[in-house]
């Protein structure tokens, strides 16, 4: 599978677990305990998982978790707003990748990585 974080692609996604939550916000009480206002939004929480990665896919990775925001596209069905079945949304990435190193081949490669993001 592939998402796009920045138009960077990134084809060794295994699992993309793609969800909507509810988030409220804003809520006030007067003084009986009644609500007065409760603003609903629904946002996308994302988890993707990486099959191995190089070394340089997972400075790529690392480097996106530097910025506050970033661009990610990625397929979804139930909601798609772009043409080709996917959305593109502004998300959060809370935590940088934190790897597990294996070598294959005589090749160092990263696996266990897993990015979870929040809609913005």
């Amino acid at each position: 599978m592939t998402i796009w974080i920045n138009d960077i692609e990134f084809k060794s996604v295994t699992e993309l677990s793609v969800d909507r939550e509810t988030r409220r916000t804003n809520i006030r009480y007067n003084t009986q305990g009644d609500m007065l206002i409760d603003l609903v939004n629904r946002k996308y929480r994302l988890r993707a998982k990486f099959g191995l990665l190089t070394e340089s896919e997972l400075k790529q990775l690392r480097d996106l978790t530097e910025e506050i925001f970033v661009t990610v596209k990625f397929p979804a069905p139930e909601g798609a707003s772009d043409s080709d079945g996917t959305v593109t949304a502004e998300f959060h990435i809370a935590e940088e990748p934190a790897p597990a190193v294996t070598v294959v081949n005589g090749v160092t490669m990263y696996g266990g990585v897993e990015l979870i993001m929040r809609q913005k």
